[in-house]
């Protein structure tokens, strides 16, 4: 398992050390609030990520330390919002920031957050690399906001389901393996191979996500079964349930309608007995042999072991 992995477990602790230490505050509940996101398990995948495209050139610590700081304090923020938008009260089993502060002190610590992110970008960064990033934040926004618009549309065809994702998640994958590279001195086609093994990851780790979402066991995950489906976040497996008619026409009354504890149910009883999960994760298997072919590109060393390492938790993970 990746947790097992030493480089995996060295960087994680430097990481939440320095994490903590960057976004020292004179206002407790921010200390707080990161105390709270830091403990409450997140994987630091993407620093990680960042990491490991850096070991392909010549890296120095210290500044990929602060630039995977930037990259998670990024993703916290998201996290502090996304939990404010949905209302919900645990993350991890620990109160969000929004039911432990309030919405209002919330939306305050997420972009404190952000703050610290672009202090870190700015200091390490030159003026082109920060133009990508800040796209890159511009897109993940994007996403968040076709998110929110689609609530509850049991109609979303694949190709939407694809672009949320690639601009939610997928991009700070893609973002953090490119600035692990660049930062490194890697240019030219082993940067562009980085950015796009980035890319893969992370729309294999959203659809893996999205699976756990109806397969997790709750203990493990954090989240109730179908959390995403009860908040209206339509997934992989409900639309492909959707593109069948029977079940097309079998929900069209609810679609773009708040969904009751019964209609819930019967929609995870209907994907967990249609085939459409087998089907979610033949697609997830596409998305991981994208990942192969580019890694198949890169030189052999330990950073690309890892890599493969990575790829193989990624499917069998269950949190």
């Amino acid at each position: 398992m990746l947790i097992e992995d030493k480089l995996y477990q060295k960087i994680r602790s430097e990481l939440n050390e320095n994490i903590i230490d960057i976004t020292k505050s004179k206002r407790p509940i921010i200390n707080q609030a990161v105390e709270d996101l830091i403990s409450g398990g997140g994987k630091k995948l993407r620093p990680f990520l960042m990491f490991l495209a850096a070991s392909f050139g010549d890296y120095d610590k210290e500044k990929l330390l602060q630039l995977g700081s930037g990259i998670e304090l990024l993703h916290m923020a998201s996290l502090v919002h996304d939990d404010i938008i949905d209302n919900a009260e645990l993350r991890r089993g620990k109160k969000t920031a929004q039911k432990k502060f309030g919405k209002k002190e919330a939306v305050f610590i997420g972009d404190f957050l952000l703050s610290r992110t672009f202090d870190i970008f700015f200091e390490y960064l030159d003026t082109a690399t920060l133009r990508k990033m800040n796209k890159n934040v511009r897109l993940l926004c994007e996403g968040e906001i076709e998110q929110s618009e689609k609530r509850f549309d049991l109609q979303i065809g694949i190709k939407d389901y694809y672009r949320r994702i690639r601009h939610k998640t997928a991009l700070l994958f893609a973002l953090s393996s490119y600035l692990g590279a660049y930062v490194s001195g890697i240019r030219g086609q082993q940067l562009s191979i980085l950015y796009k093994l980035g890319l893969e990851i992370g729309m294999a780790f959203q659809i893996q996500d999205d699976l756990l979402d109806f397969e997790g066991d709750e203990r493990e995950t954090g989240k109730v079964m179908a959390q995403d489906l009860k908040e209206g976040i339509v997934t992989l497996p409900v639309i492909l349930l959707m593109e069948q008619e029977i079940y097309r026409d079998k929900y069209s009354a609810y679609n773009n309608s708040t969904l009751d504890d019964k209609v819930a149910k019967n929609i995870i009883s209907d994907v967990k007995n249609a085939g459409v999960l087998k089907e979610s994760r033949k697609i997830l298997v596409v998305f991981v042999n994208r990942v192969k072919k580019y890694l198949a590109q890169l030189p052999e060393n330990k950073a690309k072991r890892k890599l493969k390492k990575l790829i193989e938790v990624q499917m069998d993970r269950n949190f």
